[in-house]
């Protein structure tokens, strides 16, 4: 039985990602979208998977989801599917009821962000929960409680991007070093929002900032320079066509062919080249010829959302 629940798991492990594949050189988007097949997974065993932000796998192979529509986290074994929701009238329950982001260490702790409520640390094996906060009286606590992406990078070392900044556990204090946009330091993080964190294969951490719902221009890609403990940033520069389109940085990838991708606000995506520091935009194409393009079905209010 087990090993059936491992070969299942592995079959949506690769539909997850054939995703990848539309990182990859632009191409024909009808030829693109045609050698893509989804097989949808919407539930197990009773359990209804609503609005999935994050997912990762554990150590034995499982799969965890953050959904907000139910409030919970999910773990699916390939059979089964679990939820694990904030109990008030348990000491020992999730930290919040809106998890955003979830991601599995090497010791099989799952680690659960939080909009507005924090960060856990959850041990499947005892289900005992962890939970570490913001303290407007400690300066070495989580600098926001908003969490929006959590990265172990190759060091073992442990991130957290909140809307106040980046955080950098040390897990055997609890303690936080904070790193924070400095508006008299131009290398410091470009901006307090964090989005998304990303390290890339020569173990280079990236932080994108900027929130797309935010009417303003603040944001951007920053490479965290190790050894000087400082940032490099990357902005939108209107008389630099090498420059991003947009400040507001919500994905990054690198593929498997050392390309660096960037996707940014509503306008398409980027190719970036870590050397020269230059991008190459590639925006949204509404004339149908090869290059990005945005298909009819999809509403205005979803304008981030792109095929090749």
């Amino acid at each position: 039985m087990k090993s059936k629940s491992v070969k299942s798991v592995n079959q949506y492990k690769s539909v997850i990602i054939v995703c990848v594949s539309l990182f990859w050189p632009v191409c024909n988007a009808a030829a693109q979208l045609q050698d893509v097949k989804f097989n949808r997974v919407s539930g197990s065993n009773g359990v209804v998977l609503g609005k999935i932000t994050c997912i990762t796998s554990d150590r034995y192979g499982a799969m965890w989801f953050t959904d907000q529509t139910n409030r919970c986290v999910t773990r699916f074994d390939g059979t089964i599917m679990t939820r694990y929701q904030y109990d008030r009238k348990n000491l020992n329950t999730q930290g919040g009821k809106y998890p955003e982001c979830i991601v599995a260490d090497s010791a099989g702790f799952l680690w659960i962000g939080y909009y507005g409520l924090g960060l856990d640390r959850f041990d499947p094996a005892t289900n005992i929960y962890t939970h570490f906060g913001h303290s407007d009286n400690d300066p070495e606590s989580l600098s926001s409680d908003t969490i929006s992406a959590i990265l172990i990078d190759h060091l073992g070392k442990f991130w957290v991007g909140t809307d106040q900044g980046l955080n950098l556990l040390d897990e055997k204090s609890g303690k936080f070093t904070r790193y924070r946009h400095n508006p008299t330091d131009s290398l410091s993080l470009s901006h307090n929002k964090v989005r998304s964190l990303y390290e890339d294969k020569e173990g280079t951490l990236w932080v994108g900032t900027g929130i797309a719902w935010d009417r303003d221009n603040k944001g951007g890609l920053n490479r965290l320079n190790r050894e000087r403990n400082n940032f490099t940033r990357y902005l939108h520069d209107p008389d630099n066509p090498n420059s991003l389109l947009d400040n507001k940085v919500r994905a990054i990838l690198e593929d498997s062919h050392g390309n660096f991708w960037i996707g940014t606000r509503g306008n398409g995506i980027h190719k970036f080249d870590k050397k020269t520091g230059l991008i190459r935009r590639i925006p949204f194409n509404s004339d149908g010829a090869k290059g990005l393009i945005r298909p009819a079905t999809i509403s205005p209010q979803y304008s981030g959302e792109w095929y090749l």
